[in-house]
Parts: C-alpha cells; structure tokens; sequence
C-alpha cells in the first residue's frame, strides 16, 4: 500500500485529557509540510501574545513535503511554537528518522495541546497513540530517554526527547531527534525543547511498524528526476568538501575571510583556528577508535556531513560536532582545544541546549570577567553547571540575551533574544541582514549570503545591494524547510539553476499538481508573511529587525568593516 500526501492526516494530541484525534488537513494548509506548515498552524491557532509556555502555546511537529519519499536529504523534521526565548514565531529543525516515519504513518504533522497532569511519554503508531508515564525519567538526559524508549518498544522507532533544560523550561532548551543510529540530532535554536517541558512531555515514540510507503504520481518520471537533483547535489564541489571534513571545513574559510566570530564578535580571525578546524579535526578522528569523519544523520543522505567524535578509548563524546559549536563554542571564547569543545557539546546535547546560544552566553560572561578568556576547563564546568542548577549555570542556560543583561554587558550579540551564528555580519553583510530582519530571530539558516564563485559578481562586503539578496535567499530556505530537504543539499540548486527544476518537478509528483517555476519562492515567501504577521501581532516592530549597535559602531579587526546596510534597506527586505 501506498499513502499519496493528498490523505494524510494531522494527529492532535490533547494532553490536559490524553487523547487524541486524527483529523483530514484543512484547506489552508493543504499542500504544506515542515516549517510551511508549522508556522501555519502556530499563525492560525496560537494567541501572538500567550505565555510560550502557557497551555495556549501548541508545539508542533511536521515532517517535510517530500518526507519518505526518495529524494535525497528530505528526512529533516520541524518543530514549531511561539517562542520562550524570541517571543515570536519560531521553527527549529533537525535531521533524523523521525520525519520518515510519520510519513509512513501517513501524519502530515503531530500538534501538542494544553499540559499533561504529569511528565508522559507517548507512543504514536499505526494503532493509535498510547500515553504513559515518564516519571522514571524526570531529569533524565537525551541517551538515557533513548535508551529507555528503545527497551521499552524496540529498535524500530525514532525518539523525540528533552533533556533536563527542557523540563527546567529553560530557555536554550532544544529537541533531539534520534538518527537511524540512535545518536540525538538537535532542533536546537530558540527553545522549543522548554515549550515541549512544560507540556510535559518527555518523549514522543515514532513507531512506523505497518507503515505505508509514500505514492507518487508518475514513479518513472519521479525516479528520472530524483536521479538528476541526487547527480547535481554529490558533484557539487561543497558536497565532497562536507563529506571529507563535515561542517568544520568552514572553520578556515571564514576565519581566512577574516568574518569568525572571535572573542564575543570583538574579532574576525582567531590565532588558533587551525587546531579547530575541518582539516584537524578530521586528522584526530583518524586516529580514534569507532570514530567516524562521515556521518549519515538520516536514511537517504547523499553527503554524510556529520561525524563521530569518539575519545581515545573509543567511547562516543558526541556526534556531531560542527561549525556552529566550533565557532561559538571554540573562536568566540578564544577556546583552541578540539577534546573541550566536544565535551562542552556532548553535555549541551545529553541536557537537551542549543550550543550557539550557550556559546555566545558564555562569551558574554567571559566579557564580564566571570570566567577566563579561552579557559576550555572553566566553560566546560559552566555548562555542566547547567543541569546541576547553579547560578551561572542556569544563567547560560537561558541564553546570551539573558546572561549579558544580568551581568551588564554592553556587547551583546542577539537579534530577537537569539545569539547570531559563528559568521560576523560586518564582513558579510548579507547574512547580517539576514541576522536582522528574519522572522526567526539572528539565523544564518534561514540566509546565509557566502561568497561563491558561481556568483563572482556578489560583494559581501558592500554596504548596498545586500537587501534584495537576503530576501531572496530567506523565500528561498523558507521553502527547503518546508520540503525537509537538508540545507547542504540545497546549495547546488543556487549554483546549478536546472536542478531547482528536477526539485519541483519531484514536488509536482508528490502533490500531484502542476507547478511553476517560481513555485519555490512564491512557497516560500507565503511562509515568512505568516511568520511576520504572527510577529507583528506579537508586539514586534521595524526596531526588532536590527543589529546591536555595536556592529555598526566598532570596526571588525582585521579588516576594519563595520556593518552599514541603511535602515532602508533592511526595512524594504519585508516590505
């Protein structure tokens, strides 16, 4: 049997009384999935200005447009609600076989209403869906959950959890998603994982036992183009770069543009990028018992961009490591040591934080002269300090935002109450728009503008024309996360224009419905007027869609940039 997208279902879950009900997708959020589709809901459904973790608050889950099928890279699930720490719309996604399985199970999304009486694990299947109680796993962390789960119903299924931030509603907190390995995939940014706490739902079990495979119209001409986009996405020249050194390849490009985020954003290059680089730490892993330099986080993936960080015994620290952490966690604290870094990341994974957020915190803290610039053991102790519910721990775990303003800190690094990425926006000045005027808060995900050389003519450094680029690629990624389709996987298309084709022409067969070829950004764009008009609605403004005035007021050594795209311009990015 086959399950065509025009029948799947939406799952509600009503946690105040612990039941449920399937019902068929309405009209407005026919044909949509992932981060269309979860904002679509949270816009439709949640007060803009209930407490995030009030019972008015709905978390959802939704698997992508092209979830189960066989375009490669589509398995990416997306979690959505108001967000504790931006106040505003929010979607975080990760990868994982969550997203595959719900497909299988024909739901088109999983929706969180009200509060549970008590902490609860529910097991979603194609019998129904069962509650029990997670009492044993109050302050568990994410392995232990897992491990549970997987005792308890086997190892056919995929995990949804929160660590011990989620539960302590912390507001860092993220979801981990198990891979097809059983290792935690993290939808870590703006902290939905506290939104999932105080629900009070530990743990959502995917099991896709008697599941049906996904119906295409046309399977020929399905496999044709699929087979295409997968011949475009494995030659592009990033994709062997990711497979060879994963994510952390970056770390040298960026800091040799001078754009690393170095010493909370004071900074563009680090002294000792090298020893944190793709190329280190692909070197060390060589030489580590069941380590792995490539990593499939979900069935399907064609580049293999994560890793097995594993120390010398061979005993997994965490997986994966990548840019992001190495940046935040790494450059900006000036910390140089590859084994701190990925403990400090394997902690914020097993207590369920977002590694970004907690990285620039302690930046900021170290700004304050709480802690030792580049003192690896010192941050190490601070993250730990998370879960034990020390003062400073608890302060980190709330994030950069809340961390600068209870120490003073003039230099905060945060656009909406989230910390920026690992790329300072004075050097590349289209992802600082993109920092500034996206809905999700200070996101590279959502349009990273780097430097290509399919695109010689783009200037990341110019202080005009960045506007128009930002919102292209904002409609753009608004789009792929609405497919699940992984963002590595979505860069040869912006570089190799016939391979957007081959993606709609797969989309086309999924829905059944003839699409043009600007049906990417017409999807996408619809995304994010949701997500503004949710915002606007939630009290945001024109001065929300800004930088911290210290990007456009202090020079970026080495280069002396600073960030200056006119006010104008960041305003006619939405218009």
């Amino acid at each position: 049997m086959r399950c065509p997208m025009t029948q799947r279902k939406i799952l509600r879950i009503r946690l105040d009384s612990a039941d449920y009900q399937m019902e068929s997708v309405q009209d407005h959020y026919l044909n949509l999935g992932g981060r269309g589709l979860s904002s679509s809901i949270i816009a439709s459904e949640v007060p803009p200005q209930c407490d995030p973790l009030g019972p008015e608050n709905k978390l959802v889950i939704a698997g992508g447009i092209l979830a189960g099928t066989s375009v490669p890279n589509s398995g990416r699930v997306s979690i959505g609600a108001k967000s504790p720490l931006t106040q505003g719309i929010k979607e975080a996604n990760a990868g994982g076989t969550a997203a595959q399985k719900l497909a299988r199970l024909g739901l088109q999304a999983v929706v969180l209403e009200g509060s549970a009486r008590e902490l609860t694990t529910i097991r979603i299947s194609k019998t129904g869906v069962e509650f029990s109680t997670a009492d044993s796993l109050a302050m568990a962390d994410n392995s232990a959950c897992i491990d549970h789960c997987r005792e308890q119903f086997g190892d056919g299924i995929s995990v949804i959890s929160i660590g011990p931030a989620g539960e302590m509603g912390l507001k860092t907190a993220a979801v981990a998603v198990t891979s097809p390995d059983f290792l935690p995939r993290i939808a870590a940014r703006g902290g939905l994982g506290a939104v999932m706490g105080a629900k009070k739902v530990k743990a959502l079990v995917i099991d896709d036992e008697g599941g049906e495979a996904v119906a295409v119209k046309g399977p020929a001409l399905f496999k044709a183009a699929v087979k295409a986009f997968t011949q475009g996405v494995t030659g592009h020249p990033l994709s062997e770069g990711l497979r060879l050194f994963g994510t952390p390849v970056l770390v040298g490009m960026i800091n040799e543009m001078g754009t690393l985020a170095t010493k909370n954003y004071s900074q563009g290059q680090f002294a000792g990028a090298g020893k944190i680089s793709g190329e280190a730490l692909a070197e060390l892993l060589k030489s580590r018992p069941k380590a792995k330099t490539a990593h499939a986080c979900m069935k399907g993936c064609v580049i293999s961009c994560s890793n097995v960080y594993t120390d010398e015994a061979g005993e997994t620290v965490v997986s994966g490591i990548e840019f992001e952490t190495l940046a935040l966690m790494g450059s900006n604290c000036l910390i140089d040591d590859l084994a701190i870094i990925a403990q400090m990341n394997g902690v914020c994974n097993e207590i369920g934080v977002d590694t970004m957020d907690v990285g620039a915190a302690i930046a900021v803290a170290m700004e304050a002269g709480k802690l030792d610039w580049g003192d690896g053991n010192q941050a190490l102790e601070l993250v730990r300090g998370i879960k034990e519910g020390t003062e400073l721990g608890r302060m980190i775990g709330n994030g950069a935002q809340f961390t600068g303003e209870t120490l003073g800190v003039a230099r905060i690094p945060c656009v909406k109450g989230q910390s920026l990425a690992g790329y300072d926006p004075r050097g590349l000045k289209g992802t600082g728009v993109t920092y500034a005027t996206s809905p999700m808060g200070a996101d590279h995900t959502c349009g990273n503008a780097l430097p290509s050389p399919a695109n010689p003519d783009y200037d990341h450094t110019a202080a005009e024309g960045q506007g128009p680029v930002s919102q292209f690629l904002q409609s753009y990624f608004a789009a792929i996360d609405s497919l699940g389709i992984c963002l590595f996987a979505a860069i040869a298309p912006l570089d190799i224009p016939e391979l957007t084709q081959h993606l709609i022409d797969c989309v086309s067969l999924v829905l059944d419905d003839t699409l043009g070829e600007d049906y990417l950004l017409r999807l996408g764009g619809m995304v994010l007027k949701e997500e503004r008009k949710f915002n606007a609605a939630a009290g945001m403004t024109a001065r929300d869609d800004r930088l911290p005035k210290f990007f456009s007021q202090d020079p970026l050594a080495p280069t002396g940039l600073k960030f200056d795209v006119s006010e104008a311009e960041l305003d006619a990015v939405h218009p």
